[in-house]
Parts: C-alpha cells; structure tokens; sequence
C-alpha cells in the first residue's frame, strides 16, 4: 500500500494561519498564498490537500467566505482535496461536496454520537469522511482528546479511538496538539493507544519539521500518512525535498512524472 503525505492550510475568516500548539498566528488572505509560494505548484508534491476552517463556531457567511477561498485555491490543485472544520449537521456536509470536497474532516461530532456518521456515509460513502482527534497531556500527564480548538477536554485518546470503532467513517488522523508547529518531530507513542481491533487507516499530524522526519513517521507499519501544516518548512521546494528523500529511502509513495522530471 502507498503512503501518503498530505498538506494543510489553516483557514479563519479570510485568512491563512500558522499554529504552534494551536495558538495561531495570521499569515495572510488567498492571495498571499499564491503569490509567495506558488501555491498550486506546490501541490505538484503532495498526495492531498486538507484545508481546515479553524474558525470558531463558524456563521453561514463564514461558510461562504471559506467556500470562495476554496475555489479560489481550486483553480490550480488537481489532487484531492478534504474540507472541514466547524461541521455540526448534514447540511455543512453537503455544501462542503458542493464545493469540491473530496473527503471532508470531523472533529467535534466524532465525539456526540453516530447517526450523522450514518446519514454521510449512506450519502457520500464511509470513505468521504476522515475523523480528526486533537489530543494533548492533560495536568496528569495523560492523553486526552479535545474539542473547539483545544480548548475542551473530552475523552481519553484511547477510549475515543476505541469508540470510533462503531462509526462509519475512513481514516483516523491522530493530531498531538503539544508537537503542533514545533518542527520537534511527530508522537509516534500516541499509536499504542490503538486497539489490536482497530482496521482504519491512521495519520499522524502534528511536528513534522524535517524530511527525516516524514521517513521515520511513514516507515511504521501502522501508519498510513503523514499530515503537516507548516508553511514556512514546507512550503517552496519543502515538500518536494521531503518527498524526494522519503522515496530513496524506499518509502512507498507514488513517484509523480513531473517529481521525477520524466514526460
């Protein structure tokens, strides 16, 4: 099986943001993007594309601005693209479809029950839908998950991944809110809190700051992809050097034509 590695861009009403332990720091509009780092181009080096709405309790015309962006961005990426962020009922659901998603991301409502995960997957398929767990140590040291930007406690990581396991749903992307936007590596040990049970793919996100970092995650056995949202190590020719090193060291990626600079 191929891994994956995929970016994310941090989006809040209008603007990109960088996050270092989920404290986030703005970065600039759509624009900006495009025009400082070619973003497009740089795609040309991922598997996919994540782009989380980070903001708070999102209004409709939040949604709206963030769908505009969205298509925006569109016009240049040709790899798959999830959205996500703020998701509370269907209809969140159906507009992010409408607007290009191919998978869209739930956080919160991974943590309320199953139903609306019938209802999507019945819709959409159980591999349209990727849960997020943000998770960090709590004040005993132990590791919990937590909603609405991290700033909720909520289950332990354990039992959280196991009760996922009654929901429809593709992917678990596991999200170490302690390594965010350090550069400092990924949680590896986070991956003893799944269960032997457990037959989902899993991503790890969260820390990456080098190449070396992307063969030691997507090296593991239990590992299906790596996820970082770090702009200013990855973006540029970043994630071509870090695709590029995980290939000659025989990490198992799809070798893109235009990376390999063959026809």
């Amino acid at each position: 099986m191929f891994k994956r590695i995929i970016f994310a861009l941090l989006y809040n009403k209008g603007e990109f943001y960088l996050s270092r332990n989920f404290r986030l720091q703005k970065v600039g509009n759509v624009d900006w993007l495009k025009n400082n780092f070619g973003f497009g181009e740089t795609c040309d080096f991922i598997d996919e594309l994540i782009i989380i709405n980070v903001t708070l309790n999102p209004t409709t015309d939040d949604f709206k601005r963030y769908f505009k962006d969205v298509k925006k961005l569109r016009e240049k990426i040709f790899v798959p693209i999830t959205l996500g962020g703020g998701i509370r009922k269907l209809d969140n659901v159906k507009k992010c479809f409408e607007n290009g998603a191919d998978k869209i991301l739930i956080n919160y409502l991974a943590h309320h029950g199953k139903s609306i995960f019938d209802k999507i997957a019945n819709i959409f398929g159980e591999q349209s839908i990727s849960i997020m767990a943000d998770y960090k140590k709590n004040k005993k040291g132990e590791l919990h998950t937590y909603i609405n930007g991290g700033k909720i406690e909520s289950k332990s990581l354990r039992k959280f991944i196991k009760s996922c396991i009654n929901l429809k749903f593709g992917e678990l992307i596991l999200n170490s809110i302690d390594n965010d936007g350090t550069g400092s590596g990924l949680d590896l040990k986070c991956l003893n809190m799944i269960p032997n049970n457990f037959f989902k793919p899993v991503l790890l996100m969260g820390g990456a700051g080098k190449p070396e970092h992307f063969k030691s995650v997507l090296s593991h056995k239990k590992i299906s992809g790596l996820i970082t949202a770090n702009l200013f190590n990855f973006l540029g020719t970043g994630l071509k050097q870090a695709r590029d090193f995980s290939i000659k060291n025989r990490i198992k990626l799809v070798k893109f034509n235009r990376i390999e600079g063959s026809a």
